[in-house]
């Protein structure tokens, strides 16, 4: 199985899932309320439909080094139904057990029966499905679970390969994007929310009316405020962040209705300055968001490093659902996310509910020092600037917010100096361990030497992400510790057993090899696409040949 080449958004949406110890990291769920009667049977036979005719739900990402996207020609779904209390809501941020996105079928549908209907679950990997796809997926499920489980048509073209492909096309392979940078606090995550009243949402459509923008323009205003109050200056300072954008406008026919990972993010850079009025501020982010549409199937770039700002409407695809079941009998709520893992630092979503009002939610992956007074400042400028008179420039509304103590709670710190190429240690070794060297007479034993250390050695290959060595040394099974080797560098000190490469660092592990101390290691090349788990076995097997060849 070939399989397509993943895009740079989802490459570095895996490395960060195969990078964290958590199930349910990458993971979100959508939540609905489901009024009415449930057929066991149709539901079942509703959702295999659906899975038959997305590619999307029947795919997975390989093992290898370079993730590939790979379809599988069939796929049941995952349905999971318990019978609960009346009043059972789940309330939990993340999901106790996470999607594996490298098996097949990335969402997982949990059915929670009560006596007047049930609570359904969506939960999904955000490296295939995005919470648009997923609503798109639902619509489809109403379609057959009113057509007794059938839905018509064959599989849907384009799917989620052909996207890949055009993006590719478009944009060559930029390489994986580095880790978000640190921010104030870091150490830590949380999750907020907080819902305008329907007078104070009507307010805020009224004023983005006047100024010749979107209530998305001014959440991002609101956000560049904010971004500008915690650098703590009253001069002109350009602050940045990340927009989500759909990725469903791109020139190739049939994105508009097609479910996937396809949303992405790209960086707003704009001049907040006090002396110019709130309608040019919102001006420029409103050009900034006509530039996004044209350039909707960028990769995102260093845009993961910022703090995000997402705005959706997902109205529009819960009318059809609803208006599909509501024909069998069926009342259903519009599905809201119970929270998700951001890859920003701060991320701030918006969205409208079902009686219409706008509700703001903060996720942060750092221990966000004040993050709940974020959002209520961010509620105090949305007031302020759907009253009655609101603030002109841009002076005006920064001087409603207190000032701030210390460090801003939205002001990065200083990025480190990258440290000196060194040796990684992946996994420490296991049994059996070095035993310690006897001490001077009636003294403590010596700690044991580090040449009696067992040792497996992996040289990096340029383009690689940590995460594939990461899951390697999660799938190792032998009892040597594993140390990755930047490039150029020497041996480790300790019992070498074995030494492993990528093909394309073969000539380099051999002329290691001959240059290690005692007996010569197994020397292990891998194809470029090998699964860490393969290789894994391979360096386990070739080790415990060196250890018995020792041994004689």
């Amino acid at each position: 199985m070939a399989g397509t080449p993943a895009t740079p958004l989802q490459r570095a949406l895996l490395a960060d899932h195969d990078l964290s110890s958590e199930p349910g990291h990458q993971s979100e769920q959508l939540a609905f309320d489901w009024y009415g009667p449930l057929e066991p049977a149709v539901f079942t036979a509703a959702w295999q439909a659906v899975f038959a005719a997305e590619a999307v739900l029947r795919s997975c990402f390989d093992d290898g080094p370079n993730p590939r996207i790979l379809v599988l020609a069939t796929v049941e779904p995952d349905i999971t139904v318990r019978q609960v209390p009346d009043d059972a809501r789940p309330g939990s941020r993340r999901p106790a057990r996470g999607v594996d996105p490298r098996r097949p079928g990335p969402l997982r549908i949990t059915v929670l029966r009560h006596r007047t209907g049930a609570r359904i679950l969506l939960t999904f990997h955000r490296a295939l499905l995005d919470a648009r796809g997923v609503r798109l997926l639902l619509r489809s499920f109403a379609r057959a679970y009113r057509a007794g489980g059938r839905l018509p048509g064959g599989e849907r073209r384009p799917d989620l390969r052909d996207y890949a492909d055009w993006l590719t096309t478009r944009h060559p392979d930029e390489g994986l994007l580095d880790a978000p940078r640190v921010f104030a606090g870091a150490g830590g995550a949380g999750h907020h929310r907080l819902r305008l009243t329907t007078a104070g949402t009507r307010a805020l459509r009224t004023t983005a009316g006047r100024w010749g923008c979107t209530e998305s323009t001014l959440v991002q205003a609101v956000w560049a405020l904010l971004l500008h109050h915690d650098t703590g200056t009253d001069q002109p300072v350009p602050v940045r962040f990340a927009a989500a954008v759909p990725g469903r406008t791109v020139a190739l026919d049939g994105t508009g209705g097609l479910p996937g990972a396809l949303r992405t993010v790209l960086p707003v850079t704009v001049l907040v300055d006090p002396r110019e009025t709130l309608v040019a501020l919102t001006a420029a982010l409103r050009d900034t968001a006509v530039d996004h549409f044209v350039r909707t199937g960028t990769p995102p770039g260093r845009a993961l490093d910022d703090t995000l700002v997402s705005f959706e409407n997902p109205l529009r695809e819960h009318t059809a659902t609803a208006r599909e079941l509501a024909a069998a009998g069926v009342r259903v709520t519009l599905p809201e996310s119970l929270g998700a893992d951001t890859t920003h630092p701060v991320t701030l979503r918006a969205h409208h509910d079902e009686a219409g009002r706008l509700v703001l939610t903060l996720s942060h992956r750092c221990a966000l020092d004040g993050a709940a007074t974020v959002l209520a400042r961010a509620e105090l400028l949305l007031r302020a600037l759907s009253g009655t008179r609101p603030p002109v420039t841009v002076a005006e509304a920064l001087a409603l917010l207190p000032a701030p103590a210390g460090v801003g709670v939205l002001r990065p710190l200083r990025p480190e100096p990258a440290p000196r190429a060194a040796p990684v240690l992946l996994r420490p070794a296991s049994r059996p361990e070095p035993l310690p060297r006897p001490g001077p007479a009636g003294g403590h034993p010596l700690p044991p030497d580090v040449s009696a250390v067992p040792t497996v050695a992996l040289l990096a290959a340029p383009g690689v992400d940590r995460s594939y060595y990461t899951r390697l040394a999660r799938a190792y099974r032998g009892p040597e510790r594993l140390v990755l080797l930047p490039a150029r560098h020497r041996l480790p000190e300790g019992d070498l057993r074995a030494l492993g490469a990528l093909c394309g660092q073969a000539g380099a592990a051999c002329r290691l090899a001959h240059r290690a101390e005692g007996p010569p290691p197994s020397v292990v090349v891998a194809a470029p696409a090998t699964g860490a788990t393969d290789f894994a076995a391979a360096l386990a097997a070739a080790a415990a040949d060196t250890r018995a060849a020792a041994s004689h």
